[in-house]
């Protein structure tokens, strides 16, 4: 008589693409452990019931996390797959990042519809992003409208006319195939230059700090992710950004140095600063370039 998995319960989002993360960790797992079962339990967040009206008003990235967090303090769930950036700076007591799975493509995109002339003046940018918006107006003549919802809902709503154009982050599109959709361009904003949200391409899964599952989280977990998700979260700690600032950052390592870019919009502008350093240095590296930022 066969032996009944063991099930170990991820909850997620219900939205396409939160389920298409969560599937990848439960792949993951199921390939470390295939003694294990990997069940996926939908929640439903504040940030999912509230689209019209921008994060900053209810509750921030807190918005997305609180009812994960406490699914995982009642002990429903073992651990809760998340967009990394979309967690807050500062989890719930008891409550630690596991693991983080290989980071995706950390750029934005800039979506238009193909053929569809855009305007002699400004265009028109649909996000809700403090730090998109700071960004694509330097880099473009744009003025930026709000934008919620899904990815799917994003774009139609770009596909109606409601907006020129949409930033949306490239690791999504890819992770939903639409990439490839011939009814739109996308136009790659190079991460070094236009820089992403904290964890923006990574998938980390948070859980109980002692929990049973702790070495199958162990093994799912990429060193690098990690890497660069704990020192971009160290540095949006330090200037308490959240997401009620344009702030971004991005780090990575190359020819064996790690490297932090960080910018930050200003009534003057954006400010830009970046570190290189030894990996194992990340967290000093973090303190360096945020130094006199922190109380601004």
């Amino acid at each position: 008589m066969n032996k009944e998995k063991k099930v170990i319960r991820l909850g997620t989002r219900k939205s396409p693409l939160a389920m298409a993360q969560a599937r990848l960790a439960a792949e993951a797992i199921e390939r470390a452990f295939p003694e294990l079962t990997a069940e996926l339990v939908p929640i439903v967040t504040r940030g999912d019931r509230i689209l019209d009206r921008p994060l900053v008003e209810f509750g921030g990235k807190g918005a997305f996390i609180s009812e994960f967090e406490r699914a995982l303090l009642e002990g429903r769930i073992d651990g809760a797959v998340h967009s990394a950036k979309d967690m807050p700076e500062e989890l719930a007591k008891g409550l630690v990042i596991a693991a983080a799975l290989p980071r995706e493509d950390a750029g934005d995109v800039l979506v238009t519809v193909k053929g569809r002339p855009l305007p002699d003046g400004p265009l028109l940018v649909g996000t809700g992003s403090p730090r998109r918006q700071v960004q694509i107006r330097e880099m473009r003549n744009a003025r930026c409208a709000l934008l919620r919802g899904n990815i799917q809902t994003r774009l139609n709503k770009l596909r109606e006319g409601e907006y020129d154009a949409i930033l949306l982050a490239a690791a999504g599109l890819k992770r939903m195939g639409l990439l490839s959709d011939p009814e739109f361009s996308f136009e790659r904003l190079p991460e070094k230059e236009f820089i992403p949200a904290g964890g923006q391409g990574i998938i980390a899964v948070e859980s109980r700090e002692h929990t049973e599952f702790s070495h199958v989280f162990a093994a799912i977990n990429d060193p690098a992710a990690f890497r660069s998700l704990a020192a971009e979260r160290l540095v949006l700690k330090r200037l308490g950004a959240g997401c009620t600032g344009a702030v971004g950052v991005y780090s990575y390592s190359e020819n064996g140095s790690f490297h932090i870019k960080l910018m930050k919009g200003t009534e003057n502008g954006i400010l830009r600063r970046e570190i290189s350093g030894a990996p194992e240095e990340y967290e000093a590296l973090a303190a360096a370039v945020t130094e006199g930022l922190d109380h601004e």
